[in-house]
């Protein structure tokens, strides 16, 4: 499902705590999710990264294949899910990296629209044994505008989000070893 203000049950508009909808004391949306995020490789040791469709926050940053779960979905199913529909990828879950979240009290939604966001993260490691050409197959109107490989070099010099250089920095420590 896109991430848009409409599927956030924003409809459109920020909320007003207010009873009288007064503009100045409005507050924006809570909005809570749950998200499933890889740190994808290939054979190769090349790392699987979405770059983040305009309109949405993060715009034009490098991003980990991933997003929020469906109601009643696992972690494990959601991520397969977003997967497909970010780069046309199957993979293979072979461990959890960590658990983090981002608060944003000011964030906007893809409409523009005001919304206190919060994210509560999990990091799957994922192995992506048969690699193709990725490629985007969501519907239009989603997050990620393209999907690459790239190695752990190239990554590292990308506008990555933190989340993103979390992941390259961990998959770069297993690859030491």
């Amino acid at each position: 499902m896109p991430f848009t203000a409409i599927a956030l049950g924003l409809g459109g508009a920020a909320e007003s705590d207010t009873p009288d909808g007064d503009e100045e004391l409005a507050r924006p949306q809570r909005v809570q999710r749950f998200g499933a995020y890889a740190a994808a490789t290939d054979p190769d040791g090349r790392i699987l990264l979405t770059r983040i469709a305009a309109g949405y926050p993060g715009a034009g940053r490098w991003h980990l294949p991933g997003g929020g779960t469906d109601h009643g979905e696992t972690p494990e199913a959601a991520l397969a899910r977003e997967l497909i529909e970010e780069t046309s990828q199957h993979g293979r879950v072979t461990g959890l990296l960590g658990m983090s979240h981002r608060y944003d009290p000011s964030a906007l939604g893809p409409e523009g629209v005001p919304i206190d966001w919060h994210v509560i993260r999990v990091l799957f490691r994922v192995s992506i044994e048969v690699p193709t050409e990725p490629s985007v197959t969501e519907e239009a109107g989603g997050s990620t505008a393209e999907a690459g490989w790239f190695t752990l070099a190239e990554a590292k010099a990308l506008n990555l989000t933190e989340l993103a250089a979390t992941a390259v920095d961990r998959v770069g420590a297993e690859q030491a070893r």
